[in-house]
């Protein structure tokens, strides 16, 4: 089969990584790709052949473009299509007729609330896709070409922690602590007290992935016990760092989910059959993660959990069991398999 994705590709965000789990499965099933993207922002590898960079999205402030050429002149049986709201809606409206002509439309939901353009709702797909139940009541207009197909967990990959050092360039004895993304002033900044605490007691590195346009990103450097990296890696790279570290260190702030949204915690998905500890705040991100993680509520919370890993005084055997199994069963489980859905055959407008 032919399978267009309309989404972003090899940048640094859960959109892209989805498209990213999805779009390998696909190619391994034997199907053929075609992704179209947007300008890349944030570049975390070269893009592969079956990528197409045909439009400009709201993160690129220099130019708008959008060339329907790329869309009506590949062969495709299906396009799949995640965060539309992000592509220039007016001329994809204008050419959606000749789209569903040639193909069937199916919409995977990656916002957080739905589009308020109203140029978004005047797409017609044949099947839509979402996530879990929180994302099927925002839609229930659409209520009979809904299907519930979870975000895709990682693939279990397990590694050898001195080969990852060696490779990293990082000390064969440290106990390491891994953090990555693009907003330290929300996910780094505010877990520093904490760490400089455990610091008086535990000798440990806090290793940092960062994005190297980040504001305020220098101030890291003045902690003893940081060391910081600014690159955007892949994923391959990522799972090396993972497998390099003692704890995967992912804090969120309950601010950052406003009232009715949906979201879904990409990166521990993402990393979670990597075989190292995630330990996370406490927030609607990980609902759903009861026995795969490690959660903390409060600084206390915090730094108990983070020294009873390190020191081994903690048991983590079952939580790693448990992220193993997601992982292991997550990748087959949750493909979007566009070609078993039941959809309506396109009508000619009249």
């Amino acid at each position: 089969m032919k399978i267009a994705l309309l989404s972003r590709g090899n940048t640094a965000c859960g959109v892209s990584l989805h498209a990213e789990l999805i779009g390998r499965e696909w190619i391994k099933m034997g199907h053929s790709l075609s992704v179209f993207a947007p300008n890349n922002i944030r570049p975390v590898k070269e893009d592969e052949d079956y990528v197409i960079r045909c439009y400009s999205d709201e993160g690129d402030h220099k130019k708008t473009f959008f060339h329907p050429e790329s869309f009506l002149d590949t062969d495709y049986d299906i396009l799949v299509a995640e965060r539309v709201e992000r592509v220039p809606l007016e001329p994809l409206r204008e050419i959606f007729p000749e789209i569903r002509k040639k193909a069937k439309t199916v919409y995977v939901v990656h916002e957080r609330k739905l589009p308020t353009n109203p140029m978004f709702y005047d797409l017609e797909w044949d099947a839509i896709v979402c996530f879990d139940e929180r994302y099927k009541r925002q839609l229930s207009n659409f209520e009979d070409k809904i299907h519930i197909i979870p975000y895709p967990a990682g693939y279990l990959r397990r590694g050898n922690k001195q080969e990852a050092r060696k490779k990293l360039g990082l000390p064969p004895n440290a106990k390491i602590i891994f953090g990555y993304g693009w907003a330290p002033e929300l996910h780094v900044f505010p877990i520093l007290p904490s760490l400089q605490e455990l610091c008086k007691h535990l000798s440990f590195v806090y290793l940092v992935l960062a994005d190297p346009t980040t504001k305020e990103i220098e101030k890291l450097r003045n902690y003893e016990f940081m060391e910081l990296r600014q690159e955007l890696p892949p994923m391959d790279r990522i799972v090396t760092y993972l497998h390099a570290s003692d704890i995967y260190l992912v804090h969120k702030q309950k601010k950052e989910v406003r009232e009715g949204a949906a979201v879904v915690p990409s990166a521990i998905l993402m990393c979670i059959g990597a075989s190292t500890p995630i330990v996370t705040s406490d927030t609607e991100f990980v609902w759903f993660l009861d026995k795969e993680v490690i959660k903390y509520s409060n600084p206390a919370e915090f730094e108990r959990e983070i020294a009873g890993i390190l020191t081994g005084e903690m048991d983590i055997g079952k939580t790693l069991k448990a992220a193993s199994l997601r992982a292991a069963r997550g990748t087959l489980a949750t493909l979007v398999r566009v070609d078993e859905m039941p959809m309506r055959p396109y009508e000619e407008e009249r």
